[in-house]
């Protein structure tokens, strides 16, 4: 304790000695500028972590935005952050009064640049397949979510607004324009860490939420690109009246501009992966991607519109190419360092006081209920027309209530070009709190009736868990990584969403199936139809062989004693450990269920196909004699196409090709032994022959 107590009264005495004034002139301010900026990002990335540690070993369940906006508050310069310490007089974050913020412009410029990475990687994350299935119900739900939240926030700006002004408001009036802007798009972070939570991730409430959320966000930003561009034609003196162009050009015009450039970036993401890919290595790759990110970002700050547009932007374009995921897992020290930073950085722009007068939190009440209103009614009315009932629609329009990132930017934006003040920002973040406090405790009691949403049963599926528990972290991570791949050699769409350290939550779609991954450490959960579980045991049986088959190779490299072997070296044996349990185990997780389904007549011994092609059609015609299989040609086509995204062929001289299709009533299993051996192609690097 005597040497803690030390410690502590040095990091007292110290900074008093840096920042002691010797008079050293300009070059030495801008060192003591330099000094102190680095002491602040320190004090703000080892609170944010300490907190963020002692809240999940507590598992309160709080939305990490609310925590880290809490944070900032605490620590800003309207609380803590002004109160004088040894060597700091003005407190570790003073009020700063070199721009019109209280924070200093550095702090503001890393918050910036984490506000950049979060919409170039919500961009790399949208589910554009999803958005383009979904432009009906999906369009339907999220623009009536953005129109009556949109409708409401101007509403109530222009009825209780003048009050706290003490000038009347119109509906062009910069203000009226962001507070109606800063609640139209919902959170799906959040939105997705409460259905995971509660297993609900594969309801059709919740599947239909999910798309209407994609749509929701780029709705969102063409909200925000019609009003900055609205509001630079107002600042510059235009407008019909004063000869220049009208608000519906300006509005037209900037819609263009979006989506000209996205489309273009979606047309041209071929050829613009291809040049990212010429610089070899993941981290070149992600940093250019990043870079190009930053750099559309400033080209739409100078075109009017906001610089996060631009990010997510490329980040679009770059979703459908197979550089997605690379940039995106290159990028997550970055972004998990950044976000919470920006959040933090948010909460210390809040005055507390300003927000403690009487007037300000009616209306931030007010705003905030008009908010909640917005979503239930404009996302929850027009499922009343798509085979919900009233329970389905509460719950989908509870769903979309959460706000999070894109709101918080939306109120800086507004705060640094001054067109909030310090009560309207506060207000702001005062209805993200309450809508977020408000909906997790609501979702859950809706979702956890016994009721189905659903008007007719028979759309339907029964919705079933399946549970795989790991030994570890590290051993959940990697089959998490093996599992998800080998869902996209499928064919399967894969969108991700990060939840946290060790916790992701994969969307995985293909035709009429939908199933939701929760890999959460040592814990993956699959929440699908009944029917696709054998498809999800296969998948993660294939994925634990491939596992225990790396790790027995790892086993001729490595010396019992852990030393690398030469090349005249003895092989050893290493002890089975967990994954070759784990792998043991899932090669007999479905034993049972072929046994059943073999039968004297669908085994045979003396394949006579001398191609791959023509094995499947022997195999599939033995099954379709046995009375398994209604159409032969059919199931042929489903396996070839199956196996032409990604070889069957494994290892030892073992193939096995497989399909789901809806010709076959059952699992059903054919085995046959060809004596010279098929080429199956399991790889070009090396091509080697195996028997079915």
């Amino acid at each position: 304790m005597k040497k803690i107590w030390m410690i502590f009264s040095a990091l007292l005495v110290i900074p008093a000695v840096l920042f002691a004034d010797d008079g050293g002139g300009e070059k030495q301010d801008m060192m003591k500028t330099m000094m102190f900026f680095a002491l602040q990002l320190g004090v703000i990335i080892v609170v944010a972590r300490t907190v963020g540690l002692i809240i999940r070993k507590l598992n309160l369940g709080v939305p990490s935005v609310l925590v880290e906006l809490l944070i900032g508050i605490a620590i800003g310069p309207y609380l803590l952050g002004g109160v004088a310490l040894p060597g700091f007089p003005d407190g570790i974050f003073p009020v700063s009064h070199a721009t019109s913020l209280p924070i200093s412009p550095e702090l503001y410029g890393i918050a910036t640049v984490a506000s950049i990475i979060m919409l170039f990687s919500a961009g790399l994350e949208t589910d554009l397949s999803l958005m383009m299935k979904s432009l009906g119900k999906g369009f339907l739900i999220g623009f009536g979510g953005v129109f009556v939240s949109f409708v409401l926030g101007a509403s109530i700006t222009l009825l209780a607004g003048p009050m706290l002004i003490g000038r009347p408001l119109h509906f062009s009036d910069p203000l009226v324009l962001f507070m109606a802007m800063i609640g139209v798009s919902t959170s799906l972070g959040i939105m997705a860490r409460i259905l995971s939570d509660e297993h609900k991730m594969g309801t059709p409430e919740s599947v239909t939420a999910l798309a209407a959320s994609v749509v929701d966000d780029v709705l969102g930003l063409m909200v925000l690109t019609i009003v900055t561009s609205i509001i630079a034609m107002s600042a510059a003196g235009g407008g019909a009246d004063a000869g220049g162009p009208s608000a519906a050009v300006v509005i037209i015009k900037a819609v263009a501009v979006l989506l000209v450039f996205g489309i273009a970036g979606i047309v041209f993401a071929g050829p613009l992966a291809k040049l990212i890919k010429s610089f070899k290595t993941i981290a070149n790759i992600s940093i250019f991607a990043l870079g190009l990110a930053l750099i559309m970002a400033g080209v739409f700050q100078m075109a009017g519109l906001a610089l996060i547009i631009g990010a997510y932007v490329v980040g679009l374009s770059l979703s459908k190419t197979d550089l997605s995921e690379t940039v995106r897992d290159a990028l997550a020290i970055t972004h998990d360092l950044l976000v919470p930073f920006f959040f933090i950085v948010m909460g210390m722009l809040v005055d507390v006081r300003a927000i403690m007068d009487k007037d300000v939190l009616l209306f931030g009440g007010a705003y905030a209920l008009c908010m909640v209103a917005g979503k239930m009614i404009g996302c929850g009315f027009p499922t009343l027309f798509m085979n919900f009932n009233l329970l389905g629609t509460l719950r989908v329009g509870t769903v979309m209530v959460p706000r999070g990132e894109v709101a918080i930017i939306m109120s800086g934006i507004g705060l640094a070009a001054g067109f909030l003040d310090k009560r309207f920002f506060g207000v702001a973040i005062l209805m993200v709190f309450i809508n977020n406090l408000l909906s997790p405790p609501v979702i859950t009691k809706l979702y956890r009736m016994a009721r189905k949403g659903t008007k007719k049963d028979v759309a339907v599926r029964q919705s079933v868990s399946t549970p795989i528990e790991t030994t570890s972290h590290k051993l959940g991570q990697l089959l998490e990584q093996r599992v998800v791949q080998e869902f996209r050699s499928e064919a399967f769409f894969v969108n991700s969403i990060a939840l946290g350290p060790w916790h992701n939550v994969y969307h995985l779609r293909k035709n009429d199936i939908n199933i939701t991954l929760d890999a959460n450490g040592d814990k993956l959960l699959f929440n699908s139809d009944a029917r696709d579980v054998n498809l999800i045991k296969t998948i993660a049986s294939e994925a634990l062989v491939e596992i225990h088959d790396l790790i027995e190779s790892v086993k001729d490299l490595i010396t019992p004693s852990g030393e690398l072997k030469d090349q005249s070296g003895t092989a050893h044996e290493i002890g089975g450990g967990a994954a070759d349990a784990e792998a043991a185990h899932a090669r007999k997780m479905d034993a049972g269920e072929i046994k059943h389904a073999l039968t004297p007549g669908s085994v045979i011994t003396n394949l006579t196909g001398s191609t791959k092609r023509e094995i499947v059609e022997q195999l599939v015609g033995l099954l379709q004699s046995e009375g398994f299989v209604k159409d032969a040609k059919s199931a042929v086509d489903a396996v070839m196409e199956r196996d032409a995204s990604k070889s069957t062929g494994m290892q030892n001289g073992v193939a096995i090709p497989h399909a789901r299709t809806d010709v076959v009533d059952e699992i059903t299993v054919a085995i046959g032994l060809s004596q010279n051996g098929v080429d199956f192609h399991r790889s070009t690097a090396s091509r080697r022959k195996f028997s079915c």
